[in-house]
């Protein structure tokens, strides 16, 4: 077993000068997860070295990362993942994180995204040696496709919001749902724990999704809801069902944009936790009832652990902690809201006995003058907020660091500083002419399609019924706008975007936005899921810049044999397209090769092949520039 050194980093944080000391524990540095197919789950084992029980810990955030492996393709299939923590004296194993792995098949080699999300409550597990465990599920084939993974473990040391006492695993299992001679709930009892006898509160910690297929799609694809029940009353009621059309992770290959039960292809769970009033040195009970549920030949799973964490009364009476930046970001997981120019949205967490109702917040891109917001609300102890601020923000630079301070919370001294500041790089949207073209080309179903140009502040400048527009047909409108700042919305009621390999029969639409000369400023991937949100600026003193990179989609991928190349580029280049086996990419079935191209549909009919998985690669000037999957005959 591998044991994993941690190198500590002393950060600067924040433009007031603030030290804050934390530590990178990373237990799998680039590691190649492949699946087991005998055992259908394959275990990663990684001795970690965290902080001992004297050193105070604030906060830990994992941060996860795949890419592509370096000798393989990504892997196909959304499995379950899971990471697991044991210390290295206790036999107890505990599931910190979930992951559902996205369908990684149209991924090129140079790609990856992150993930985080918040492990403190389970601090007292992470001291000392660790056995982290990377567990990957599966049965595809490991010789030929992967991930790269890196898990990393960021502590800040620092007072915590308050001191945990101990921590009860009260659920742990894929429970069978909807079996008549076996219901959920025999599984899913109450549990009576003694609280510790300087309890102050408690947390319940849930991981929970849903899997398997009966004839109704449960578990995975049908909606029902959980009661978590404290002392025989209900405190928490929730659907589990997540919408998966504006997944930041797109596009991917398989079916990502079809909602499922409390997870998506792509996705870090997000734990749910429900704060409990457990009286100290007292016994409570705590129960978790599914929705009553009973089906002939059933199928579906709830893959279910819960926690239970009970902590002191916490250390502050105001304590607020400026949690993320959302706008401007180039967080990967906010990707789909940035780059902006206008107002920065910012989340914070109220960790202060008291109800946080008011607290400064400044904020400034560097080189630019310092805003000043006097927020005022109302957020419980350990509820988090997303506050977007008045004034908008915009540099003529590129690329900035943006700050974000929280001070005064109540109009008191925050005691704990030292998360009260954020940096976030700012990108400059793209610059816009004053006026410009909205190329739209309707697919199948236009009646499912909206779209508008809003200002920083939601004022609707610009709005398109789509309800009389044709099937297949171009619309081009000719915007016209002063200098500021703008967002362009295209919304997609389906949730398939304006293509989906799977919704064949919808056909495919394009969107573009071009200059008076009909070249591309900005192209937009026709399948994006329930919609696109594109930050714009208009600045007469900047000149706008063409978007040179070419647009290519293929429809459809799953085809009898007839398919489409759509090619469109501001530049005359040589372009070669060729297709290929799926599983030996040295296989090629056809090269086309094309003089001088720079848009057109090319056309071309597989009946002939073999029925089975295929790539289609294009090339520019002998470099490969777009890979999609072709399924032949499935």
């Amino acid at each position: 077993m591998k044991k994993i050194n941690f190198l500590t980093l002393s950060l600067l944080v924040g433009f007031l000068g603030y030290a804050q000391q934390k530590t990178h524990i990373i237990s799998h540095n680039e590691e190649t997860i492949v699946t087991n197919p005998s055992m259908g789950y394959n275990s990663y084992k990684r001795l970690a070295t965290f902080p001992d029980k004297e050193k105070n810990i604030r906060s830990i955030i994992l941060n996860l990362t795949f890419e592509c492996p370096d000798k393989m393709r990504c892997a196909d299939w959304d499995y379950v993942d899971h990471i697991k923590a044991r210390s290295k004296n206790d036999s107890t194993v505990y599931e910190i994180a979930r992951m559902l792995t996205p369908y990684g098949g149209r991924f090129q080699k140079d790609w990856r995204f992150e993930w985080k999300v918040d492990v403190t409550d389970f601090s007292e597990v992470l001291r000392g040696d660790v056995e982290i465990d990377y567990i990957h599920t599966g049965y595809e084939n490991n010789k030929t496709r992967g991930w790269k993974v890196t898990v990393d473990f960021e502590v800040t040391y620092g007072t915590p919001v308050a001191n945990p006492l101990a921590i009860h695993k009260i659920y742990d299992g894929n429970y069978k749902y909807g079996f008549k001679n076996d219901p959920i709930e025999n599984h899913l009892v109450p549990v009576t724990i003694t609280a510790h006898s300087k309890t102050n509160f408690s947390k319940i910690k849930i991981h929970q999704t849903g899997h398997g297929m009966d004839n109704n799609g449960c578990g995975e694809f049908c909606s029902k809801y959980r009661d978590v029940v404290f002392n025989g009353t209900v405190v928490d009621h929730k659907d589990l069902w997540m919408e998966c059309g504006d997944n930041p992770l797109f596009p991917q290959a398989g079916t990502w944009i079809f909602d499922r039960a409390n997870w998506c292809p792509g996705y870090l769970v997000q734990p749910d936790e429900v704060m409990l009033n457990t009286p100290a040195g007292k016994p409570f009970s705590v129960d978790i009832n599914m929705e009553p549920y009973e089906t002939d030949k059933a199928s579906a799973k709830e893959l279910l652990t819960t926690y239970v964490v009970e902590y002191a009364k916490p250390n502050a009476a105001n304590d607020v902690t400026l949690t993320d930046i959302i706008k401007p970001s180039t967080s990967l997981k906010h990707s789909r809201k940035n780059p902006i120019g206008g107002l920065p949205v910012i989340q914070v967490k109220n960790n202060g006995r008291k109800p946080l109702k008011k607290m400064t917040i400044k904020y400034f891109i560097e080189g630019e003058r310092v805003n000043t917001f006097k927020w005022t609300g109302n957020i419980l102890f350990g509820e988090s907020a997303i506050i977007s601020l008045p004034t908008e923000v915009f540099s003529k630079k590129e690329s900035a660091k943006f700050h974000v301070t929280l001070s005064k919370p109540n109009g008191s001294t925050d005691v704990f500083k030292f998360d009260n500041t954020l940096e976030s790089t700012y990108q400059r949207p793209n610059i816009l002419p004053e006026q410009f073209i909205v190329y739209y080309k309707t697919n199948n179903k236009p009646s499912q399609n909206t779209y508008n140009i809003q200002d920083s502040y939601g004022a609707v400048l610009f709005e398109k019924d789509t309800t009389k527009m044709k099937p297949n047909r171009v619309y081009q409108d000719t915007i016209k706008l002063k200098q500021g700042n703008y967002s362009f919305n295209f919304n997609d009621t389906k949730g398939n975007g304006l293509e989906f390999w799977y919704s064949v029969r919808d056909g495919r639409g394009e969107i573009k936005l071009l200059d008076s000369l009909g070249k591309a400023i900005k192209h937009f991937d026709s399948d994006f899921g329930s919609g696109i949100t594109y930050n714009f600026s208009v600045q007469p003193d900047i000149d706008y810049e063409l978007d040179n990179s070419p647009s290519i989609a293929m429809f459809p991928s799953r085809t009898r044999g007839p398919i489409s190349l759509d090619y469109f580029s501001n530049i005359s280049a040589n372009v070669k397209v060729i297709i290929v086996d799926q599983e030996d990419e040295s296989k090629i079935k056809e090269t086309h090769t094309y003089s001088n191209f720079n848009k057109g549909t090319l056309k071309y009919d597989l009946s002939y092949l073999p029925k089975k998985r295929y790539y289609i690669k294009v090339f520019i000037n002998e470099k490969e520039v777009f890979k999609n999957r072709i399924r032949l005959g499935e």
